[in-house]
């Protein structure tokens, strides 16, 4: 398991007031692990409050520990901020800007001596996706899919649920899988700490661009300690030190949307609901 769940409560420990829990997934690789400690130990530096990670494997996981107020902040997907906001209690407090924009991609990705040259070509083929939840690893490549007339469960042969996208790059590398749908923002992480594994590797094609995974906060938090972390966020990249910590994790900076931002991810839920009892094939 790639991604651990670090719950100090259970643990039996305390904090004091103005110590917050900061939720991880698997937008975050193992591999930088040091980077979100630096990025932790930034936030206390310009909010005043001392932040402690979470990690959880899943987004259902994510969402029930900030649904309890065990998670207080989390860096999540797109996806499951449409699906869970509501029940769970959480809302949008700024996203990632990605090469300038909250933009992302899903990239289709194999090794480089295969012949795929699209998604359309692994029918049969055993194939990663992450999360059930995830945006780039589960739910786009199942609208196109469906968009040309297939089920994902029936058109790969299995579908591998990995949890993690580096995990997923990973199952394409040493060949457990054909081909996975990831985060271009953690391939391109991947790339840079890992360029042995990702030479080996090509993108086959990409998806999107679409609404990036956003940092959300329980609705109940202090608008105090909203305001604090929004505005450390923001103003991250004005910052040398914020700068090198945004560089490490392949980010460059962060800005703030509206709801309605993640209207196109809504859309491939809905229609991807609408549409999968009528598939047969």
């Amino acid at each position: 398991m790639v991604l651990l769940i670090v719950l100090f409560l259970t643990l039996g420990l305390s904090f004091p007031q103005e110590v917050y829990r900061f939720g991880f997934t698997a937008v975050v690789a193992k591999e930088d692990v040091k980077s979100v400690e630096k990025f932790l130990n930034y936030l206390k530096e310009k909010t005043g409050y001392s932040f402690v990670p979470v990690f959880t494997k899943s987004y259902d996981e994510m969402s029930y520990l900030l649904s309890r107020g065990m998670v207080d902040a989390a860096y999540i997907c797109g996806a499951p901020y449409v699906e869970d906001k509501d029940y769970a209690g959480f809302e949008l407090l700024a996203v990632p800007l990605y090469r300038g924009k909250p933009l992302y991609y899903s990239y289709v990705i194999t090794r480089r001596e295969k012949g795929y040259k699209s998604i359309l070509d692994f029918k049969g083929k055993p194939y990663a996706f992450s999360d059930p939840k995830s945006n780039s690893g589960s739910v786009v490549p199942t609208y196109i899919l469906m968009r040309n007339g297939y089920k994902a469960e029936r058109f790969f042969k299995p579908i591998v649920y990995t949890y993690s996208h580096s995990e997923s790059i990973l199952a394409v590398y040493y060949g457990f899988v054909e081909g996975a749908s990831v985060d271009s923002v953690v391939f391109d992480q991947f790339a840079k700490k890992s360029p042995e594994v990702a030479s080996q590797l090509k993108v086959v094609e990409k998806y999107g661009p679409y609404p990036i995974t956003p940092v959300v906060v329980r609705s109940q938090l202090s608008e105090d300690v909203k305001y604090a972390l929004r505005k450390a966020l923001t103003l991250m990249s004005k910052n040398p030190k914020g700068r090198d910590i945004l560089s490490e994790l392949s980010l460059d900076g962060f800005t703030v949307v509206e709801d309605s931002f993640y209207n196109p991810i809504r859309e491939m839920i809905t229609f991807i609901k609408n549409t999968s009892l009528s598939l047969q094939k």
